[in-house]
């Protein structure tokens, strides 16, 4: 099928979060699988200065917002290995940050009106019409909207498909962007959602009102989603779509991680020679001020800190985990100044056994998953994560708490990968390190429980052909 794929960020040329990693690695997975496949984004400032090589431009129009007319270019990415198309907007793309500006309504509607006017270019030039528009997050969710409104006509029966990576983040704006995105209310009332937008203009909700499927990134989360509990606000719209709406899991690159190939560690390993993580594991606790300790667990935190992740729950539990075990811990990550000022004090305070590294480092981040023994994820709620597969890739075996992905991904018991706990509770998740220590102090089985979640197949091959299906059936849908 030919697919348009439409997102803000594409790793690794734009990275906020794990929506670039999905656009980085889908499209190109999806052109394995036989599609015929290409992507479109923003053409930021960043890019620029990176010197990304570009073709071009390839096409040249105006776009309205409100009573303004702005200029696009559209430019072809040449070292990408999927076709990639930048939109070049200055009003909107010409400045040093990526989100958080106060026109970024004007901004993305912008970016949508450029995707579908490149669609026009590529059909009238190239004869190139796409089967169907996979639109992901709010900063794309007007495409589709547009496509089943005011240009349903222009662009005819194209399947459209929605996702969502994230429901807390929904574009929500006054409704004064109605008229500067050229809409009307016509049947699509936020205010009928739920009181949480009420008055408002949501992005993401137009575009889950309009497409003819909606995917979010597990299975379990397509279910949580549709309560109150996680539906931030949406959950009737999501309960009145809910035939339309599919959960598929995220892949990982499995190229981009490997504990064979990674180039960060300081030894190779993998689940048939496993016999290099433990250098790893001398290696970090040496890269912590630590003396090399085989035997005492180790343990990783790589997230953001937010209460979004559980963290306040890591941090009632660390009193236990300092006075009741031996174990070690390492955080990477920052966020919210309340948790980092805590992990702070708490490092300061038993430097032997906490340490934590404050903003991201790629490459401290892989060498944390191949040097622990454990990885903890306590979410409050997590979309897909990204953290429990690549832990569960590097043989650190994953805590998590029983929500969205993690639930899809992580097994406790006979024949499981990992330790699980269920409700939002401290003494729960106490609980499940306790169980995991205890299956740490027998290697035999410790090794045999590593190796079983180091052998699992996470890629995006998967996923693929689960996307395949949902095109399908969104061509199918606009075919009437």
């Amino acid at each position: 099928m030919r697919i348009l794929f439409v997102a803000a960020e594409v790793a690794p040329l734009v990275k906020t979060g794990g929506l670039a990693d999905v656009a980085g690695a889908l499209p190109a997975a999806l052109q394995a699988a036989g599609h015929d496949v290409c992507v479109i984004m923003p053409f930021y400032q960043r890019l620029r200065a990176q010197g990304v090589a570009v073709l071009g431009p390839v096409a040249a129009t105006f776009l309205p917002a409100g009573e303004r007319m702005e200029e696009c270019r559209v430019w072809r990415a040449t070292d990408h290995p999927v076709p990639l198309y930048l939109l070049d907007i200055p009003a909107a793309f010409a400045r040093p940050g990526i989100y958080g500006d106060g026109d970024d309504d004007r901004r993305f509607i912008l970016f949508a009106r450029g995707v579908l006017a490149a669609m026009q270019h590529r059909r009238e030039v190239h004869g190139w019409i796409p089967d169907v528009v996979h639109a992901n997050d709010w900063h794309a969710a007007l495409v589709p909207h547009y496509c089943k409104t005011t240009l349903a006509y222009t662009f005819g029966r194209i399947g459209t498909v929605c996702t969502i990576h994230n429901l807390a983040y929904q574009g929500r704006f006054n409704p004064f962007t109605l008229a500067l995105a050229g809409l009307t209310e016509g049947g699509l009332l936020e205010n009928q959602w739920g009181p949480r937008v009420a008055g408002a203009f949501n992005f993401l909700a137009r575009g889950l009102a309009a497409s003819d499927v909606i995917t979010t990134v597990s299975p379990t989360y397509a279910r949580e989603i549709r309560t109150a509990e996680y539906g931030e606000g949406l959950e009737g719209l999501l309960l009145a779509r809910q035939h339309r709406l599919v959960g598929i899991l995220n892949g990982l690159d499995t190229r981009l991680f490997d504990p064979a190939t990674d180039p960060h560690l300081a030894a190779p390993y993998d689940a048939d020679a496993p016999a290099g993580k433990a250098a790893c594991k001398a290696a970090l606790q040496r890269e912590l001020g630590w003396a090399e300790a085989p035997d005492r667990p180790l343990l990783g935190v790589v997230s953001r800190l937010v209460s979004q992740k559980g963290l306040d729950l890591l941090l009632d539990a660390l009193p236990w985990l300092l006075r009741d075990t031996a174990a070690q811990l390492v955080v990477l990550g920052s966020g919210e100044h309340g948790l980092e000022s805590a992990f702070h004090h708490a490092a300061a305070a038993h430097p032997g056994r906490l340490a934590l590294r404050t903003g991201f480092d790629a490459a401290l981040a892989q060498r944390i998953y191949a040097g622990t023994d454990l990885f903890l994820m306590p979410s409050r709620f997590e979309p897909c994560g990204l953290g429990q597969l690549i832990a569960l890739r590097y043989g650190s075996v994953p805590v998590v708490r029983a929500t969205g992905g993690l639930q899809d991904t992580v097994r406790e018991g006979y024949e499981g990968n990992g330790f699980v706990f269920h409700p939002v509770d401290a003494g729960e998740f106490v609980g499940a390190i306790a169980r995991a220590l205890e299956a740490y102090r027998t290697p035999e089985g410790w090794a045999m429980l590593r190796a079983r979640g180091m052998r699992e197949d996470h890629g995006w091959a998967r996923a693929a052909e689960g996307y395949g299906a949902v095109y399908r059936r969104a061509a199918a849908f606009a075919a009437g």
